[in-house]
């Protein structure tokens, strides 16, 4: 679901290939577009800043047995022998993988662009102050996954 229009990030069909790449050679498995996202009570967000001449929040969220799901993929463990800490750096991870990608794929030579550290919380998070201007749902192996782009002014 596109909800603004980008004033100059990437467009949907770039943020959607570099969260599909991101699940698929970190994770391990494909995720298929959806157009909703059922993320469940509990869910778990990371975010991740860009700032340069587009300023932007890339927020990604999920269930937190999906996110539990994900972690005991990458790590290579059972989800019962997985830790919170251990989903939250993968979380954060990912939203570093992607958030970096995106930084390159709206860059250029001749700026500055910064990237921020990841956040990763329980409960969705709020972007005061920015509009939302994309939103993205993919449905993998253990359930939904949703991204948002919100700019800033």
């Amino acid at each position: 679901m596109q909800t603004g229009e980008l004033t100059h990030g990437a467009a949907p069909d770039v943020v959607a290939e570099l969260v599909s790449l991101a699940w698929s050679t970190f994770v391990g498995c494909e995720l298929a577009p959806t157009d909703e996202v059922n993320h469940g009570e509990r869910v778990m967000c990371s975010s991740i800043s860009i700032h340069g001449p587009w300023s932007a929040t890339f927020l990604l969220y999920c269930d937190t047995e999906v996110a539990t799901a994900s972690a005991a993929s990458v790590l290579g463990m059972d989800p019962s022998e997985i830790e919170s800490a251990d989903v939250r750096d993968i979380m954060g991870e990912l939203a570093n993988i992607i958030g970096g990608n995106l930084k390159g794929a709206v860059s250029d030579d001749h700026t500055s662009w910064k990237l921020s550290l990841p956040v990763v919380s329980d409960g969705m998070q709020t972007v005061p102050g920015s509009k939302l201007t994309l939103e993205l749902g993919f449905v993998g192996p253990w359930g939904s996954i949703g991204c948002q782009v919100h700019e800033h002014a």
